[in-house]
């Protein structure tokens, strides 16, 4: 079965929305679907916000549409309304292998609220690594969504500027491959969101063809117990790996860090 390539997209809002004004931000997704020829049909989009509301019957509010048109999704992710507050930026993710039926049997499970009840940004999570998106950071460390957002693969940009965006992606054929700066940068980052980490020590990265190995030192407090230590590394690994497709191989090496010089 040949390949289908497609686009997700991942959507921020920073401010408060309508039905969640205590809210820090909110995100949507959407991706494009292909059919098996490799022909444009439509976008789906949609999201699931949690609301500030002691009524558990209203906790939860969530909207899909189809979109037919780039205008049309941008318009639908922009829109004011009474209903729901637009959002302001946009992540794109080239996918070589994209897989639209699946990544929209999940998204309709769970507006239905058949699937299993998860956070929005897990479920956005969900959707689009079932599309096919590779190197999403579980959101679980994270306290707010922009924090997510943030520390997601990928330039961030303006709803309104999308269309040049997507151009400039199309003209360059694929993304640059990341230089050994871009990759240590993204690892730290990734790590500091780890609970228990308190300091970052020396990280070494080697490079094998277009994948990157990483070597980092994470400090935690002397008094962890072993196994303490070697769950923080775990959890360090990982978020680390999942920050960058290209990180094949991670290794954290956990030392004793003295809690008051801890920044």
């Amino acid at each position: 079965m040949p390949k289908r390539s497609g686009r997700a997209y991942i959507f921020m809002r920073w401010s408060a929305s309508a039905v969640s004004p205590a809210g820090l931000g909110d995100i949507a997704w959407a991706f494009e679907n292909i059919d098996r020829l490799g022909r444009f049909y439509c976008f789906h989009c949609g999201a699931s916000e949690v609301n500030r509301s002691a009524d558990p019957a209203r906790s939860r509010s969530a909207w899909q549409a189809k979109c037919l048109t780039l205008p049309e999704l941008m318009k639908a992710m922009s829109g004011q309304s009474d209903e729901r507050a637009g959002y302001d930026e946009v992540k794109v993710f080239e996918v070589d292998d994209s897989d639209p039926e699946t990544a929209l049997q999940v998204a309709q499970r769970a507006g239905e609220g058949t699937g299993p009840h998860l956070d929005p940004l897990e479920e956005v999570r969900e959707i689009l690594t079932r599309y096919g998106v590779r190197g999403l950071a579980s959101p679980r460390p994270f306290s707010a969504p922009f924090l997510w957002y943030n520390i997601l693969p990928s330039r961030s940009v303006a709803i309104r500027k999308l269309p040049l965006h997507l151009l400039q992606l199309r003209g360059a054929g694929q993304r640059p491959p990341a230089s050994i700066e871009e990759v240590e940068d993204e690892a730290r980052a990734a790590a500091r969101q780890i609970s228990g980490v308190l300091g970052l020590g020396e990280c070494l990265i080697a490079r094998t063809r277009s994948e990157f190995i990483v070597n980092l030192r994470v400090g935690v407090a002397p008094q962890l117990s072993v196994a303490q230590g070697h769950a923080i590394a775990e959890r360090v690994e990982e978020a680390v790996r999942e920050a960058n497709p290209k990180i094949r191989n991670v290794l954290a090496r956990i030392y004793p860090e003295d809690e008051s010089n801890a920044g």
